[in-house]
């Protein structure tokens, strides 16, 4: 799952569909999409897209993102690390 379903749950989100935006967004981080795990791990550290607050699940998510190469996720990852 590419960019393009990345890209739709941005859009639904935006529409206020957060239930079908978070269905698009997990399916994205499930299969390796870095700026997806990155918008997990951000929505997990301060409870958006309908997710429940979980400060390792956020580290291991932007940990994952950094890895594969998005350094928004890699400043905010050691932030988490605090």
């Amino acid at each position: 799952i590419g960019s393009k379903n990345f890209n739709l749950a941005l859009s639904l989100r935006k529409e206020g569909q957060i239930a079908l935006s978070r269905k698009y967004l997990l399916k994205c981080a499930d299969n390796g999409n870095a700026l997806a795990l990155c918008h997990v791990g951000y929505a997990q550290y301060y409870c958006g897209w309908g997710l429940e607050r979980n400060h390792q699940k956020a580290a291991e998510c932007l940990k994952k993102s950094a890895e594969l190469g998005n350094f928004f996720s890699a400043a905010f990852y050691s932030l988490c690390l605090k």
